[in-house]
């Protein structure tokens, strides 16, 4: 995938780093990111797997069966961290769409599906659908183009005095 700042494809491995993940029962997975560095920029990248989501400590799929209704079988996650899953996905995911659109616009792509997604009289989720598909992993499928395009909203700030 060629740089999102400059373009270029000239990566250069500079290294890793362990990101945890926890999965449906509550057990860890680590993974091994490689961290890339663009040769003509000199921006650092990390390469995040698909089923990890960004500043997220539960997989992506734990948090979209959240999302779709069905009960978390982890005993450690609370009504209030699926609240705040809710929350957040309710808050970003106008924006997300609304980011693919306009890839999409830029890319001269399939103007029925920017008419399709752009139609509110359509749930949330449908209007995922017709982009990712039904298939499971739709939130992945959804957040990897956000993520690769530098559109991440993130909300770990330091604040200093």
């Amino acid at each position: 995938m060629p740089c999102p700042c400059c373009g270029e494809l000239d990566y250069k491995v500079i290294g890793s780093r362990i990101r945890k993940g926890r999965i449906e029962t509550g057990e860890r997975n680590l993974y091994s990111i490689r961290r890339l560095r663009c040769q003509p920029c000199w921006k650092i990248h990390h390469e995040l797997p698909d089923l990890l989501i960004p500043y997220k400590r539960y997989e992506a799929f734990v948090i979209e069966g959240c999302i779709e209704g069905f009960e978390p079988l982890v005993l450690e996650v609370d009504e209030l961290t699926t609240a705040r899953w809710i929350s957040w996905f309710s808050k970003l995911v106008e924006y997300w769409i609304q980011i693919i659109i306009s890839l999409l616009v830029q890319r001269q792509l399939e103007s029925t599906l920017v008419t399709v997604l752009s139609d509110r009289s359509l749930s949330v989720l449908e209007r995922i659908g017709c982009l990712t598909g039904d298939a499971p992993d739709w939130l992945a499928r959804l957040v990897q183009p956000v993520v690769n395009h530098h559109f991440w909203l993130h909300t770990r700030f330091a604040c200093l005095s």
